[in-house]
């Protein structure tokens, strides 16, 4: 299951109107101006690598070059909030993936498509891990004429560990794809403090009133909601603090209601957890039915079960109406 920083980082840029600027600004110019970006298409990120094991990418996009339209180029797009120092054979494992799901689905095919892996680090870390495959070997116990056997990978690697905020507003992205790098990457930080995280709202609301706004006027409301969902999660702070200083912060009646309604959402989400595991230890593990039930109960279902539990008799004594 994807974290919710992977989901913000899907959503945000599984839409080619927000993975273009990124990918453009990622890549070194000389590759960037040969891609026709107004090619660029999602694609299914679960391939099928050898005997159709199946490997997850966080976004998979194919796209072709300017000069020779009949060269496919897949680019593999990966989300890291951490490095791990065998991060190159998982995007190793990406990329024999992807290969094998077009030789596949296009068996007469005479060449294998280019393939091109990027990896996006958000964390205020750096990156230690080696980014080539190669650097996985310990190369200085094994002869050179050896070496030149061994599989070699190199992916792009867009680290934003030391990059400023000012610096990142000055990258050409989208208002959406700015706001979700600028959440990935600098709320983490600031989520445990109730300070930092004020900071962190000033320094970002222009850029989320706007983002707002364009969600509005398109329709797309889904990518505003998730940010506020990751804000939500990732925060430490006690929801109502959390939800007090983006009501503050933020004047819009739409966006408020939304602060407010998530807000409620995880109250629920938290009470109905609770009440889960009083049932369990009053009357057992509970059947799919009551969990169900109990998940999707309201405030005020919630409230008057978890009243009524420490004096209910039974399940039925409790859920009676």
């Amino acid at each position: 299951m994807a974290s919710h920083h992977d989901h913000l980082f899907q959503v945000a840029f599984g839409d080619p109107e927000h993975a273009v600027p990124l990918l453009r600004t990622a890549l070194p110019a000389s590759l960037a101006d040969a891609i026709d970006w107004r090619t660029l298409t999602r694609k299914n990120p679960t391939q099928h690598g050898r005997r159709s094991r199946r490997t997850l990418c966080d976004l998979l996009f194919a796209v072709r070059t300017h000069h020779q339209q009949d060269l496919l180029l897949y680019v593999v797009l990966e989300h890291k909030s951490q490095s791990r120092r065998f991060d190159a054979l998982q995007i190793l494992d990406q990329v024999v993936a992807v290969l094998r799901t077009h030789r596949r689905e296009h068996p007469r095919d005479r060449f294998l498509p280019a393939v091109l892996p990027v990896v996006l680090h958000a964390d205020t870390r750096p990156w230690r891990s080696p980014r080539n495959v190669r650097g996985l070997f310990d190369l200085a116990r094994i002869p050179k004429p050896l070496q030149r056997y061994l599989p070699s990978l190199t992916y792009v690697l867009d680290d934003l560990h030391d990059v400023p905020p000012e610096r990142l507003r000055r990258r050409a992205l989208s208002v959406f794809g700015l706001c979700a790098l600028g959440a990935l990457q600098y709320l983490p930080k600031a989520a445990r403090d109730e300070r930092a995280f004020a900071d962190f709202l000033d320094a970002w609301h222009d850029l989320q009133e706007q983002a707002h706004r364009l969600g509005e006027a398109r329709g797309g409301r889904e990518l505003f909601d998730t940010l506020v969902d990751y804000v939500f999660a990732t925060s430490g702070l006690p929801t109502p603090v959390v939800e007090r200083l983006l009501t503050r912060r933020f004047t819009d009646p739409t966006m408020k209601n939304k602060f407010v309604s998530t807000a409620q959402q995880l109250r629920n989400e938290a009470n109905a957890s609770m009440l889960l595991r009083q049932i369990t230890r009053r009357f057992g593990e509970p059947g799919a039915g009551i969990v169900e039930r109990v998940q999707q109960a309201t405030r005020t279902e919630l409230e008057r079960w978890i009243d009524r539990i420490l004096d209910a008799t039974s399940l039925d004594d409790l859920f009676a109406d």
